[in-house]
């Protein structure tokens, strides 16, 4: 009998050490991918919102530049700029040939008597702009990236368009900031009783159009905060 447990030992110790060295084996081929910090997209919701199209670099002004070869960048509002304001009435977009210069106005969002003046990243010359937002003016919120562009620019210097910019993993970071950050600002433009208006109920986030909720004043302060930066 002590032969037979002695036995069943060995071999129980046997299994255990190829479990155990199965397990590391399987451990090393499948990498847990490293966590990102802590931000706002575990806390409020933000995934959807802050996914950055490969290639498009986000500028402090909540404007997005995508080089376009050889020489042109392609432009719009990121969505920032698309989840504050919502779906807007008119969008006045910059003129073909106009000279527009960065950190001055490149286009102009309008809603219900209020508005937002959008300044370039860039300078350079205008060389298209998209018309059909002149009749659709909601593709701007529903697809900032996409069907939303602004505009095609030529830059004066080539070479100064997009170091300065964030991108990839750089510019979901700072996106996600930036929801907070607008988050606390809208909080601080409202009483209590209407906080629920204007926050969603996924964990806080703002709802979409928010900012369209509040007086000029605020539309002021908004555009003072997040797009006059330099």
């Amino acid at each position: 009998m002590v032969a037979i447990f002695v036995a069943l030992m060995f071999v129980c110790l046997v299994l255990t050490d190829l479990g155990i060295e199965k397990w590391n084996a399987w451990r090393l081929s499948h990498p847990v991918p490293a966590r990102r910090p802590r931000a706002a997209v575990m806390a409020y919701g933000l995934d959807a919102w802050c996914q950055v199209p490969e290639g498009v670099h986000l500028a402090n002004q909540h404007t997005w530049v995508k080089p376009d070869p050889p020489s042109r960048l392609v432009m719009g509002a990121d969505a920032l700029i698309a989840r504050a304001v919502g779906p807007v009435r008119r969008i006045i977009l910059p003129k073909v040939g106009e000279q527009v210069i960065a950190g001055q106005p490149l286009f102009r969002l309008e809603h219900k008597g209020r508005a937002v003046t959008i300044p370039s990243a860039i300078t350079g010359r205008v060389m298209a702009v998209n018309t059909r937002l002149v009749n659709q003016p909601r593709l701007l919120s529903s697809d900032p990236y996409g069907y939303g562009w602004i505009c095609y620019l030529t830059p004066a210097r080539v070479e100064d368009t997009t170091p300065s910019m964030r991108f990839g993993e750089e510019a979901v970071m700072w996106l996600e900031n930036e929801f907070v950050r607008f988050r606390e600002f809208i909080l601080g433009q409202i009483s209590p009783d209407l906080a629920l208006g204007v926050t969603s109920q996924d964990g806080g986030l703002p709802a979409a159009g928010s900012l369209g909720e509040l007086g000029p004043k605020s539309w002021s302060a908004f555009e003072a905060n997040f797009l006059r930066r330099p």
